[in-house]
């Protein structure tokens, strides 16, 4: 099993949910979306984010670091890579009651290829957000993943961002197990 992670905004390579998945598999290797990456053009991190992911057969992203998977899929050669989406970007977020809005870049583009249907994702995605995710609007996420034929989708209650470490472990596991037999 070749485990790849690409962490969130801020991530790193060596802590956090990285140290865990180290723990997982005898190949793995992280990506963290940390200055170093995010300082190229778009173009160059969704370049690299793709030639990192590319010999992957499982591929755990989070946040930020699954909008540029998602990124890196438009108009790309198929995959049979197992994928774990935890609190993904999936476009605009807003919240009214701290009347903050985000949008990633690229997004107009990323709808035109969601509607052409350019972005080609693997079989085996399976998506886990938090009910109370302020950045990954459960709503945002349910209709991205039905635009996008993904059906593994699951919105966790009481859980925001930062999925509870219990919650993430365990749900690392199942995905580990169950695309590895």
């Amino acid at each position: 099993m070749r485990l790849r992670y690409i962490t969130g905004r801020g991530g790193s390579a060596t802590e956090g949910l990285s140290k865990y998945l180290e723990t997982q598999a005898t190949d793995f290797a992280a990506l963290p979306v940390d200055a170093s990456l995010l300082k190229p053009s778009i173009d160059e991190q969704i370049t690299l984010v793709n030639d990192f992911c590319s010999t992957a057969t499982h591929l755990v992203v989070n946040s930020y670091g699954a909008y540029l998977w998602l990124l890196s899929r438009i108009d790309a050669s198929p995959s049979s890579t197992n994928v774990l989406m935890l609190s993904p970007v999936m476009g605009r977020a807003v919240d009214t009651e701290k009347m903050m809005s985000s949008r990633p870049p690229r997004l107009k583009g990323f709808e035109s290829a969601i509607a052409e249907g350019r972005v080609n994702l693997p079989h085996n995605v399976a998506v886990y957000t938090g009910k109370e995710d302020q950045v990954c609007d459960s709503k945002t996420a349910a209709k991205q993943c039905e635009r996008l034929g993904i059906t593994d989708l699951h919105i966790l209650e009481n859980e925001t961002h930062n999925l509870s470490h219990g919650v993430v472990a365990g749900l690392v596991r199942k995905a580990l197990k169950t695309h590895s037999e």
